[in-house]
């Protein structure tokens, strides 16, 4: 009696350890480990992260540029050939030690693309050899403002397209984040469709050798001809091998969908087939609006009308009129020690420079250039109001396409409940002999049939809402827009 109940007690543990090693999973869940493991999770993080330093790199180029630059040391020991009064040459050998340090400040100016610089330099020379002095050569402060084109700002064109392209990438963000769930919901239903065909081929197979054992019997009983009976044992045959193929299938689906969740491939996975389907309208108005406002496309349309704008300005500015500027002030002075070097009235220097550049004959060339890029520009604004009308036409048909779910996924619904009646009583007319092979035939496959258009009606839902989500950013069940916040 007591080897008896270890060995109870032995199998329930056995079974007790072998539940627990599955491991349970339903669409929610599914979609939720996606968006934090998937590799569509972290490419997404990776190209907003790429995206967000640009951003933070375009804002560091306007802010003030301190740095310090200098030679230390700069150490020469030569032998240099010197002209004499009387026209020979003399032979002398030099050494000298020269140090030199630039502490500079540069900032642009947006408003007119322009550069604007102060510096400050110290300069040490020191001769060793013919002779020994040393000298100090300072320039306490140095302004300077450069300006290398007046007819064309690269600086204000930045400043109107970065902040835009930042805002594409945070919105482009949440669209990635969305498709995960379209993506999950596919791989899910990969693997709980080859796990439902599994248990039709299984139930089949069973249902067949059922028939076939009794079809042998009334065959053996003259009550059926024998090509009923091998037609019956055909079946089976198929069956077993549909019964296989639906295994590797599920095998493959499922190592597809753990790989992707970044579950261990040895761990033994249980789907189910999702019950809570909620039901809503979606206004097309509202739809529209709510994609309008939300979508990375909307500010991408903006920002290809700006850059192809800034390619005619750049394309005029850049037509052989040219007008560059530099206006240097500053001072400097020089003295035998530092004192001297700072002390002492120093000498103002100021510099400025205006270049300019006509083109008297190019040919045409800088017309051409401008007319080719307001060329470009008309073909851009056709490419985006084409692309804004599809833009709309996606969102109609996503909400025409969900709206009629409900309806198509009650049918698929009530379709497989029949359906699966229909087989039992098929089955039960045959075995009495009221009905051909042929007839239960027809009801097994239209059995199998439904099963799967319910399944597949469930599939084409999931993916639908989703779909409608990433394409409005907006969520409409909690009526609210769709946000994932990133921080790096």
């Amino acid at each position: 009696m007591n080897k008896i109940y270890l060995s109870l007690l032995s199998l329930c543990l056995c079974f007790s350890l072998t539940a627990q090693d599955v491991q349970y999973l339903d669409l929610k869940s599914v979609i939720q480990t996606a968006k934090k493991e998937s590799p569509s999770y972290y490419r997404a993080q990776n190209q907003a992260e790429n995206l967000y330093w640009n951003y933070k790199q375009y804002k560091a180029d306007y802010l003030p540029q301190l740095s310090l630059s200098g030679t230390v040391p700069n150490y020469s020991n030569s032998i240099n050939r010197v002209s004499q009064n009387d026209g020979t040459f003399q032979f002398l050998s030099s050494e000298q030690l020269f140090l030199n340090s630039r502490l500079n400040i540069d900032q642009n100016v947006p408003l007119t693309g322009g550069t604007f610089s102060l510096s400050s330099t110290l300069s040490r020379q020191q001769i060793i050899n013919p002779s020994q002095s040393t000298s100090f050569f300072s320039t306490p402060f140095n302004i300077n403002y450069s300006q290398p084109m007046i007819l064309y700002n690269s600086q204000k064109w930045e400043r109107k397209i970065q902040p835009i392209l930042y805002k594409e990438s945070q919105r482009s963000y949440v669209e990635d984040i969305e498709r995960i769930s379209a993506e999950t919901t596919d791989l899910y239903f990969n693997a709980l469709t080859s796990k439902i065909d599994v248990q039709i081929a299984e139930l089949n197979v069973n249902n067949n050798d059922t028939l076939f054992k009794i079809s042998k019997g009334r065959y053996n009983l003259g009550k059926i001809a024998q090509n009923d009976l091998l037609q019956i044992e055909l079946n089976l045959l198929n069956a077993q091998n549909s019964l296989s193929n639906s295994q590797l299938n599920y095998e493959i689906n499922t190592q597809a969908l753990k790989r992707y969740l970044g579950i261990d491939v040895k761990k033994e996975i249980d789907l189910s087939i999702p019950k809570e389907v909620e039901f809503f309208e979606v206004s097309l108005a509202q739809a529209m609006e709510q994609a309008k406002q939300n979508r990375q496309s909307v500010l991408e349309f903006r920002r290809r009308r700006l850059e192809a704008d800034q390619a005619v300005a750049q394309a005029r500015g850049q037509s052989g009129y040219q007008l560059n500027m530099n206006a240097n002030f500053g001072s400097s002075q020089q003295g035998a020690n530092l004192d001297e070097a700072y002390g002492s009235t120093p000498n103002q220097q100021n510099l400025v420079t205006v270049g300019v550049s006509i083109p008297l004959v190019d040919w045409g060339r800088a017309k051409s250039r401008v007319r080719r890029a307001k060329a470009n520009r008309d073909l851009i604004e056709v490419n985006v109001k084409q692309d804004e009308i599809n833009f709309e036409q996606e969102i109609y048909l996503q909400v025409t396409r969900f709206n009629m779910q409900k309806n198509q996924l009650w049918i698929a619904a009530k379709a497989d409940t029949v359906a699966q009646k229909r087989y039992s009583v098929a089955k039960q007319r045959y075995l009495t002999g009221k009905i051909t092979i042929t007839d239960l035939n027809l009801g097994q496959s239209e059995k199998d049939n439904a099963r799967k258009s319910y399944l597949n009606s469930l599939r084409t839902y999931w993916i639908s809402y989703y779909t409608l989500r990433r394409l409005t950013l907006y969520d409409f069940k909690n009526q609210k827009p769709i946000t994932y916040s990133f921080d790096f």
